[in-house]
């Protein structure tokens, strides 16, 4: 949706949603822009216009260090340009600017499309004639092989697998450009799979894959850590570090979307465990004990073999170290993996009691309640 000012981006398909992260990724990076400021509470994306006329489209997609390769048979966009069709990319950039509404079936609520088609002038250069120009957006306009490579059908060859439909989706030029950018949202993890959280908030969004980046996004991790965890780490540093309300949205589908090659797979979290996450109090205390298997028992429901945990780390924690017996040690080097905690098992038996404390208190507040253990 468009007025004369800005330009609103809303959350739609996951796809659309990874373009615009992705985006937005390369415009901190290339034009420094600080796009936390652009992202509302409401999880609404305003753009002051005019916004892309102002990009360094040149050194984006056609210098030694751009963010994508667009242009003939790349990997992931394959013939998304001709090699001639460069100066014209640049008046397409600058001409989104003037996006009105449309048909597109990638994006909600705005349906962006251009005002080219109405009047292909307008990016017309002596360089290009009016045939060449609508060859271009011609290819363009539907879902296609040159948006993803491993996702868009062959164009007018083979329907659209992906998406289950005889014919491709039809897609504007604001989409066509965003999604370009979709493959820079996703972080690679150390199994080589690439993973990306969708939510109903482009501001969740931008957060919760940007702590996933920080924290697992080196290739050197010797664990590769499970996609539940994964996304339950990134919603527990989303509550502890942001000053935003994530309770309004946690009963809204939050989940990872993981690709490995051509496979493409979804993790969610349960309702109500991705409401325990969300709570601070308990999102502190989990990343204050930073201990995998106590996580993995909040993922579980488990709440009574936590409660069994913190009472045997309160007995093996009382009793002096060297008075320990081996079935004492293994069990605290088995279940604590932090030498921090190995060494003071009754601080972290106190912090369990205290995280069961405020679970049962959420318990109480909670209108669908929990599953018994």
């Amino acid at each position: 949706m468009t007025n004369q000012n800005t330009l609103q981006l809303y959350p739609s398909s996951w796809l659309y949603n990874a373009g615009v992260i992705g985006f937005l990724r390369s415009a901190e990076e290339i034009e420094q822009i600080e796009v936390n400021k652009m992202i509302d509470s409401s999880g609404v994306i305003y753009l002051n216009l005019p916004f892309f006329s102002k990009l360094d489209t040149k050194r984006r997609y056609f210098s030694e260090s751009k963010i994508a390769s667009i242009v003939a048979k790349n990997e992931m966009y394959r013939n998304f340009l001709q090699s001639s069709e460069k100066e014209m990319f640049l008046d397409f950039v600058k001409n989104l600017d003037n996006v009105i509404s449309g048909q597109c079936d990638l994006c909600i609520n705005g349906k962006y499309l251009d005002k080219f088609n109405d009047n292909i002038k307008e990016i017309e250069t002596p360089n290009y004639s009016r045939k060449q120009v609508s060859k271009f957006l011609n290819r363009i306009k539907n879902f296609s092989i040159v948006h993803n490579s491993h996702l868009g059908p062959s164009i007018n060859k083979f329907p659209n697998a992906f998406w289950n439909l005889d014919y491709s989706i039809k897609i504007c030029h604001l989409c066509s450009f965003l999604v370009i950018h979709h493959h820079l949202a996703f972080t690679k993890l150390s199994d080589k799979s690439e993973i990306f959280i969708d939510a109903p908030s482009f501001q969740i969004m931008y957060y919760l894959n940007k702590f996933t980046q920080e924290i697992f996004g080196s290739s050197s991790m010797q664990d590769a850590r499970n996609k539940r965890e994964i996304l339950a780490m990134s919603v527990i540093e989303y509550a502890t570090k942001i000053q935003a309300n994530l309770a309004s949205w946690v009963g809204m589908n939050i989940e990872i979307i993981s690709r490995h090659g051509d496979k493409i797979e979804f993790f969610s979290l349960p309702y109500e465990v991705t409401k325990l996450l969300a709570d601070r109090r308990i999102a502190a205390i989990l990343s204050q004990i930073g201990e995998y298997s106590i996580l993995n028992l909040v993922l579980d429901q488990d709440f009574s073999s936590l409660m069994e945990m913190g009472y045997r780390l309160l007995r093996i924690g009382l009793i002096p170290y060297q008075d320990r017996g081996k079935n004492e040690k293994d069990f605290v080097n088995q279940i604590l993996q932090l030498e921090k905690n190995r060494r003071n098992p009754t601080l972290v038996a106190q912090q369990i009691f205290q995280l069961c404390v405020y679970i049962h208190e959420k318990h109480k507040t909670n209108a669908y309640g929990y599953h018994k253990h």
